[in-house]
């Protein structure tokens, strides 16, 4: 009986191995199945994916087929298109240079006022480098058309107008083929920010312009220079600038030609108003103190018994009396004719040491530097060929006055001696 438990525990020990291994050979069986389903799986998406690769591989030697002949195709195509673009290179290039040439036209024409946007086309052909297009290479000859057809034309329309102050307003404009535009202002002209009207004009210009009514026979200033003349006009300096230009010298050959001037003007006022009492009195016959014969012609009166030879004397003494009084002034009218060129040649002298000083230190970049030496050059010897060239005229016209003054007197004075000689002569005759 004390053997029996010992029984039973060797008994347990021996089924229960036996047990455990039954089961772990039913896992292993239910595992092996699994792995050999995994197995099947994974070898039917091996030959589906060998099928796939083996349909990949032939697509891709077909892609590679087509590939190359497309590489083939388009180095012919490029070929092709590299030889009709060298062609074509030159006529693209007169294209893009026609477009900046007619931007460039056009630009300052009437007609852009009318129509503002028509240049931006051509602007944007000229500035791209791609192939134009059949559209863009139309426009050139389009607006070039346009051109000459709007320069045989008159039209009116409304636009915006600056003023001088940059304030736009909507006005009537009257276009005169390519060449003019006409506002309210007067004369208009063409720029960036729009229409403007051309300041400093001469007045005549602009009254001219704003009197236009588009009548027939009704004249109108032109610029046929698409506004060249104009601006031209506009820079044009006026008188009393161009006075300013001369400078110092300039000042004083203005006023030696005023002084000059004046005194050749009190002078033939003078000597014809002394003519004329001399002509008068020669019609009367009577003899007046108010004129220089008259008082010759009294100093013969005054002394009626002298002999000849006192009595020439006497007469020459007079006439020598009045020629510095009607002789006065033509000697200075003379000198400052003759000072003015000179001045003008010391003004041209100082403008050009001028000029040649503003080129030592600024060089000949700017021409700006020496525009007012040139200008003072160019301007004073103008101003005094301009004062000698009346003062001379005026010096002329002086001296024959005074010339036919003195003709006269000594053609009375040696009348009245052969007067008193034939005198004489009767009278020793007669004795």
């Amino acid at each position: 009986m004390k053997q029996l438990p010992l029984l039973v525990v060797l008994v347990l020990g021996m089924t229960q191995p036996a047990l455990a291994n039954e089961d772990w050979q039913a896992q292993e069986q239910a595992r092996e199945q699994q792995a050999s389903q995994a197995l099947g799986e994974v070898s039917k998406t091996l030959a589906s994916a060998r099928a796939r690769l083996s349909a990949a591989q032939q697509q891709s030697k077909q892609l590679a087929g087509e590939f190359a002949d497309n590489e083939k195709k388009l180095g012919e195509l490029k070929s092709q298109w590299q030889q009709a673009a060298s062609d074509m290179d030159e006529v693209f290039a007169v294209a893009r240079q026609g477009a900046k040439d007619a931007t460039r036209l056009l630009g300052g024409s009437a007609l852009q006022g009318q129509y503002g946007d028509r240049l931006q086309p051509l602007q944007q052909m000229s500035k791209e480098q791609d192939v134009p297009d059949r559209t863009a290479l139309a426009q050139l000859p389009a607006l070039l058309m346009q051109e000459i057809q709007g320069s045989g034309q008159i039209a009116r329309f409304e636009t915006n107008v600056l003023d001088s102050q940059g304030a736009a307003s909507r006005q009537p404009v009257t276009r005169i083929g390519s060449f003019m535009l006409l506002g309210q202002a007067g004369l208009l002209q063409v720029e960036a920010g729009g229409l403007t009207p051309v300041l400093g004009l001469p007045v005549n210009l602009n009254s001219a312009a704003n009197a236009y009514q588009g009548q027939e026979g009704e004249a109108v200033p032109l610029d046929p220079s698409h506004g060249v003349l104009l601006a031209m006009q506009a820079q044009a300096p006026s008188f009393w600038q161009q006075l300013q230009q001369g400078g110092k010298v300039g000042a004083i050959i203005v006023l030696l030609a005023l002084i000059g001037l004046g005194i050749a003007a009190v002078r033939l006022w003078s000597l014809s108003r002394e003519l004329g009492r001399v002509r008068r009195q020669l019609a009367s016959g009577d003899y007046h103190a108010d004129n220089a014969l008259g008082r010759v012609l009294l100093v013969a009166d005054k002394h009626p018994e002298i002999a000849m030879e006192t009595l020439e004397l006497r007469l020459d003494e007079a006439i020598l009396q009045e020629t510095p009084r009607l002789e006065r002034g033509l000697g200075m009218v003379k000198v400052i004719a003759a000072l003015a060129p000179m001045l003008g040649l010391l003004g041209t002298v100082t403008g050009m040491i001028g000029t040649f000083q503003a080129i030592t230190q600024f060089g000949t970049g700017d021409p700006k530097i020496m525009a007012g030496g040139i200008s003072m050059a160019l301007i004073t010897t103008v101003m005094g060929l301009v004062a000698a060239i009346p003062l001379i005229l005026s010096h002329s016209l002086l001296q024959s006055r005074f010339v036919e003054l003195s003709n006269v007197l000594e053609q009375q004075v040696a009348g009245i001696l052969a007067e008193r000689a034939e005198g004489e002569m009767r009278e020793g005759r007669a004795a």
